[in-house]
């Protein structure tokens, strides 16, 4: 019990006063497809954990896998040319006691033209993001572990202007049997100052998440999951996310996401997996409306 309190009280001391509008909003969104065709809901999620590094570190010491890596692409909006991601990820279980985490996103966005003072087009420019973060984690006893992550994120709006932000997830988790619970902060950083002088914080929140997982004759399995986060800002999110895996093969899965003020909207996903001799291929699309509509998301791991 004095360890579970002394978690909570560091816990506690991670949360600042955050309010007005967000920057780098990016931070707050999911690009891996595993986590994406069930809408997101993936801070309990232990059956692939190599994108841990940008969502929950926890998790890593619980996962069956000793290594996990994963590559993605993800295409926001691709009828409207929105945005491109790709991203690389890895994490690495030592003996369920110990978990290490790394990944690396990059955002393509809509270029657009670059006028002069009479109005006339000079060329394109197009708008980038970074996101780069590592995790470490600790499970100190059977049923409990906690995780920290820490990352820089920048992003390049215009020629010549750019701005960046550190960033760090603190996380406990516990899993009984089948039941998985986790709480912590997430994207608590250093503030974002415009060329005017307004500072803006990252997109904060306090998060839990709960899951259930379970199998029976033999080849059949079920994950749900449901995550909520509530914003410094004042928003809330929650998102609640389904799988079906037959024969630790193939998977279907679905979810939805309520958006309301976050930085991310609401949208419903479907999804398919396959896995086979520890190579696993995601598939995920979002239905949505604005910058999530038509989303499509591919993710290609290794896990052994």
């Amino acid at each position: 019990m004095k360890k579970l309190a002394y978690i909570a009280g560091a816990l506690m001391l991670l949360f600042p006063a955050l309010a007005g509008a967000q920057a780098l909003p990016f931070v707050a969104a999911e690009s891996d497809a595993a986590s994406l065709g069930m809408a997101g809901a993936n801070l309990t999620q232990t059956g692939s954990v190599a994108n841990a590094s940008f969502y929950n570190a926890a998790v890593i010491p619980f996962s069956e896998s000793k290594m996990d890596y994963a590559a993605g692409y993800t295409m926001w909006q691709p009828s409207a040319a929105s945005s491109n991601i790709l991203n690389v990820a890895g994490a690495y279980n030592l003996n369920q006691k110990f978990g290490v985490a790394v990944g690396f996103q990059y955002g393509m966005n809509q270029a657009y033209d670059i006028t002069d003072a009479s109005g006339s087009v000079k060329g394109q420019f197009k708008p980038s993001d970074m996101h780069i973060n590592a995790g470490f984690s600790y499970r100190f006893l059977p049923y409990l572990s906690l995780g920290a992550n820490v990352g820089y994120a920048t992003s390049k709006l215009a020629e010549g202007y750019s701005y960046g932000a550190l960033a760090a997830d603190v996380f406990a988790m516990a899993k009984f049997g089948g039941v998985k619970v986790t709480a912590g902060v997430a994207n608590i950083g250093t503030s974002v100052t415009s060329k005017s002088g307004a500072k803006f914080c990252l997109p904060g929140s306090v998060a839990l998440g709960a899951g259930y997982e379970a199998s029976f004759a033999d080849v059949h399995s079920v994950d749900v999951a449901l995550d909520a986060d509530y914003y410094f800002s004042g928003g809330f999110a929650a998102a609640l996310g389904a799988a079906y895996t037959f024969n630790d093969l193939v998977s279907v899965k679905a979810g939805y996401r309520y958006g309301g003020k976050s930085p991310v909207g609401s949208f419903a996903s479907v999804g398919v997996g396959a896995k086979f001799m520890g190579i696993k291929l995601d598939v995920a699309y979002l239905i949505g409306s604005g910058a999530l509509k038509n989303t499509l998301a591919l993710t290609l791991g290794y896990a052994f």
